[in-house]
């Protein structure tokens, strides 16, 4: 089955990125690396479990492109700041990214997941909050003994491990240190997801709750010289 999954998932994800994005020059664009604590629990029980002992630890690596940026200004709404030399103010951002990762699950599985997140992530001066879901592919390595029966007497099989989707939103806060395009956004983020098929005789789907604590950054300085959101807006010129 999972060969199956690996063929429809992959390609799945690669056609969520539009051409036009996939074709953008890549070193400004922010990629993030970071690391998280996973529990198997329902959702209000996994806040608590998040933050204590026992740690079941992963990492990812994302490379996100922006699908929009908004330049509202609630100072100057029906006035346009630029023609009277303001500076741009950006506001908020629609954006989706792609990554994979890896977690480690004491006495239940280890896995590797290929995902990808969208979004709205709403500026605050360099402090930020965002919102998103996200979907993928996940191939796990259960811990578990894989028992087959041969002749009247089981015996322990080797497996390739299994294959899943996995789906679920989240949630974060942020805080870039960095300017322009120099991103240098420090975040946290809490994320909620299920993992279909799991085991019929135990949880389907099996539900996971995600806190990931991590760094966004640009590799490059952007050579257009466009501002970034850390620009303020300046004072409206008096005529």
């Amino acid at each position: 089955m999972h060969k199956y999954l690996l063929r429809i998932a992959i390609p799945a994800i690669l056609l969520l990125i539009p051409p036009a994005v996939r074709a953008q020059a890549w070193k400004s664009k922010p990629f993030a690396l970071s690391i998280s604590n996973h529990a198997t629990l329902p959702v209000l029980e996994t806040f608590s479990a998040l933050v204590k002992p026992p740690l079941h630890p992963g990492i990812a690596l994302t490379y996100e492109f922006g699908w929009k940026e908004t330049l509202k200004n609630p100072m100057f709404r029906n006035i346009n700041t630029i023609d009277l030399g303001g500076s741009r103010v950006y506001t908020g951002k629609w954006f989706q990214n792609a990554g994979i990762s890896y977690h480690y699950h004491q006495h239940l599985q280890q896995a590797f997941a290929l995902t990808t997140q969208a979004g709205y992530r709403r500026y605050i001066g360099k402090f930020s909050a965002q919102v998103s879901l996200h979907a993928g592919y996940l191939h796990s390595f259960r811990f578990t003994e894989h028992m087959v029966q041969d002749a009247g007497v089981w015996k322990e099989t080797k497996t390739t491990g299994r294959s899943h989707l996995i789906a679920g939103g989240g949630f974060g806060i942020g805080y870039d240190a960095g300017y322009n395009y120099n991103t240098r956004r420090i975040f946290i983020h809490y994320d909620y997801r299920l993992q279909y098929p799991f085991d019929v005789n135990f949880a389907e789907p099996l539900p996971w709750g995600i806190l990931s604590v991590g760094l966004q950054f640009t590799l490059f300085k952007n050579s257009d010289g466009k501002s970034g959101p850390s620009l303020k807006q300046l004072p409206c010129p008096v005529s």
